[in-house]
């Protein structure tokens, strides 16, 4: 069994699942767990859900776990909305607000950052003890949003590219071998 986590971006909605398997469909159940019933995809299609980042490296099934349960909660944005922003959003009509409400990619990205800089802070046993917990990124750019957010991810944390083939299949050696 593979200790990594997988966190699915939907192409159209920018809703993100997060899974302990490398594929969306073979735990369906993750999207009434982790999606607002109102927000909820109609069909789950696979063709609509790429990875946007995997996390691998961590040491017990256990620590995996952990990390897995609290990043699938729903998580809040990078830096809180200004008032402006709060009052632009109150005044949107309730398609857009439904638009607005689906973008889970940055809080869950923020989430997982939180995680990490937590288990750092707290010297947690999921910490990795000899190797490191790389984070295979599909867009790099989001490495560099969360640092000038202004949290800074620990020493033990690598980041890598995620190379995709045909929009979904995971390419990567690194995660083929760990599996």
């Amino acid at each position: 069994m593979s200790r990594a986590i997988y966190w699915y971006r939907n192409i159209r909605t920018k809703q993100v699942l997060v899974s302990t398997e490398n594929s969306v469909l073979a735990r369906p159940a993750l999207v009434k767990g982790q999606i607002r019933p109102n927000l909820r995809p109609a069909v789950l299609r696979p063709d609509h859900w790429k990875p946007a980042l995997v996390a691998d490296g961590f040491d017990t099934q256990k620590a995996r776990d952990n990390t897995f349960t609290l990043a699938s909660q729903p998580g809040h944005l990078l830096v809180p909305p200004s008032p402006a922003d709060i009052k632009k959003y109150t005044l949107m009509p309730n398609t857009r607000k439904r638009l607005v409400d689906m973008d889970m990619v940055e809080r869950q990205i923020a989430q997982l950052a939180r995680i990490l800089v937590y288990m750092d802070a707290m010297k947690s046993a999921s910490i990795p003890e000899t190797n490191h917990i790389r984070l295979f990124w599909e867009d790099k750019a989001w490495v560099g949003r969360v640092e000038a957010a202004g949290l800074k991810w620990p020493e033990w944390v690598q980041h890598c590219d995620l190379d995709v083939k045909r929009g979904s299949m995971i390419i990567n050696k690194e995660l083929r071998e760990s599996s």
